[in-house]
């Protein structure tokens, strides 16, 4: 095994090409996420993976990458960062205009461009505790009404501010069962 840092702009991580989608009604069979009810759950649910995360960034090996095509803790914590600024800009959306389409987000690219692994670990443990803590107040504000409230991703999939948090859960959760092997 190759364990030597490889910048992600030379090796891409594996295509993936699978409609995660599925996991808003189904579940996911490969973490174990499991669609969250009550919803009251969502916030303290976010909250709870900062200290997963932080330790995992703690790791002396963060930016080492298990194969060439597989992406290190570091690269997936970044990724989930990322995702979570993303997905909280898209709630705001949702809950502030009537049925918003988002912007298209190529998590890949994202990586290739912001070189990930190269990234402070600390400085994105620091940056994730703060973007789920914005995350969590603002899922535990929410009116009951709210939660239905409608938004489009580019390719047109329809997601409520409820299953959208569901999505983003499992993108979390399966990320950390990635990283811990």
């Amino acid at each position: 095994m190759d364990t030597t840092h490889q910048p992600p702009h030379t090796t891409p991580s594996r295509p993936d090409t699978t409609d995660w989608t599925v996991v808003i009604d189904e579940g996911c069979t490969q973490c174990g996420f499991h669609p969250i009810r009550p919803l009251g759950d969502i916030a303290p649910r976010l909250t709870a993976s900062i200290a997963r995360w932080q330790s995992v960034l703690e790791r002396t090996d963060v930016a080492v990458r298990p194969e060439p095509d597989v992406w290190s803790p570091l690269e997936y914590a970044c990724h989930v960062l990322d995702v979570s600024l993303v997905f909280t800009t898209r709630v705001e959306q949702m809950r502030s205009e009537d049925t918003p389409t988002f912007v298209g987000w190529d998590g890949e690219a994202a990586a290739i461009a912001e070189d990930y692994n190269a990234r402070d670990p600390r400085s994105v443990a620091a940056d994730y505790e703060t973007a789920t803590h914005r995350a969590a107040e603002f899922f535990a504000s929410l009116e009951e009404d709210a939660w239905q409230r409608p938004g489009l991703r580019a390719d047109g999939k329809r997601f409520t501010i409820a299953t959208l948090a569901d999505y983003w859960l499992h993108e979390i959760h399966h990320h950390l069962a990635d990283v811990q092997g």
